[in-house]
């Protein structure tokens, strides 16, 4: 196992001006929610008050750059990609967006006391948004470090436009196959297979630095399995949890091989904003303190809480 991180709320939190606070303010959102609560709140041990005096405790200054906008206007612009169950999803009853990372977003925008604007753009589109001021932040599941390291080719260009919060959680990188198909030992066993991966994902960048596997992209991870089961491709490489969903949706899949490595999973938002990056750190470090992620977690992951590394 490996060992949880110690979460150190990096924010100044001004007495005098919390005493004056009033009670919280809820916020509102323009998305849709899961079926049913954590039971943990996001906003337990938080602070309170408008937007802007939450900022200001938190940095121990007024906000500036794009923390500044987001606080003033009350709204906060999230890029997250829908079709990516269990971490986000459009709900075939209520048509609304649920999962994961939409309740991670939620609790973000309660603690900081904003609103939610939507955005669903497709995966490989979100950087460039960020950057171009279309989106605030990504909540998606975006991965800052693999094994702790950000020497893979894509998360080392993502640093180069953008800067994450503390990771929220961890996935494994897994190899998944069609029911009864080949079980894997090492990268070594893909050598000449097809894979079906996610375009701009680091599962790419992976396979094509570490295998001689054959790798075929597709908009979002989800979207190789029909390939995958109608015998297209020989197997998909995504996150644990994606691919144990599909499972528990019955698909005819299964794991091949063990955890090939593990991702952090972070908040992403344009470079150079420091500010905004803070309070998007500080909602995470809130959430774990509280325990609202570890119950977000075993509410979409079946009991499995992925908060901490394994």
């Amino acid at each position: 196992m490996r060992k949880r991180k110690t979460y150190i709320v990096v924010a100044v939190l001004l007495v005098a001006i919390v005493g004056m606070m009033g009670l919280a303010i809820g916020c509102g959102s323009s998305g849709g929610g899961s079926s049913s609560s954590p039971s943990a709140s996001p906003t337990g041990g938080a602070i309170s008050g408008s937007a802007m005096e939450r900022a200001t405790a938190i940095l121990g200054h007024e906000p500036t750059g794009l923390a500044l906008d987001i606080v003033t206007k009350g709204e906060v612009v999230v890029a997250n990609d829908s079709d990516y169950a269990p971490q986000s999803s459009v709900d075939k009853v209520t048509k609304e967006v649920v999962g994961f990372d939409v309740d991670v977003a939620k609790g973000m925008a309660e603690i900081l006391g904003l609103g939610i604007k939507w955005e669903h753009p497709v995966w490989e589109t979100i950087p460039s948004g960020l950057v171009n001021g279309r989106y605030d932040v990504s909540i998606g599941s975006m991965t800052s470090a693999i094994d702790g390291q950000r020497t893979d080719p894509i998360i080392a260009e993502r640093w180069k436009t953008l800067d994450f919060s503390e990771p929220y959680y961890y996935t494994s990188g897994q190899m998944f196959v069609k029911k009864g198909g080949m079980q894997i030992t090492g990268p070594q066993d893909v050598a000449g297979k097809t894979v079906g991966v996610g375009a701009q994902t680091t599962y790419y960048t992976w396979l094509k630095d570490k295998t001689k596997a054959a790798v075929k992209t597709y908009n979002t991870d989800v979207n190789a399995f029909p390939d995958l089961l109608n015998g297209n491709i020989d197997f998909v490489m995504t996150a644990g949890p994606t691919g144990q969903q599909a499972i528990l949706e019955g698909k005819p899949m299964e794991f091949s091989g063990k955890p090939l490595y593990y991702e952090d999973l972070s908040m992403a938002a344009k470079k150079g904003e420091a500010d905004w990056v803070a309070l998007l750190t500080y909602t995470v470090q809130q959430m774990h303190e509280n325990g609202a992620l570890t119950a977000m977690s075993k509410q979409w992951y079946n009991g499995i809480d992925l908060t901490v590394k394994q």
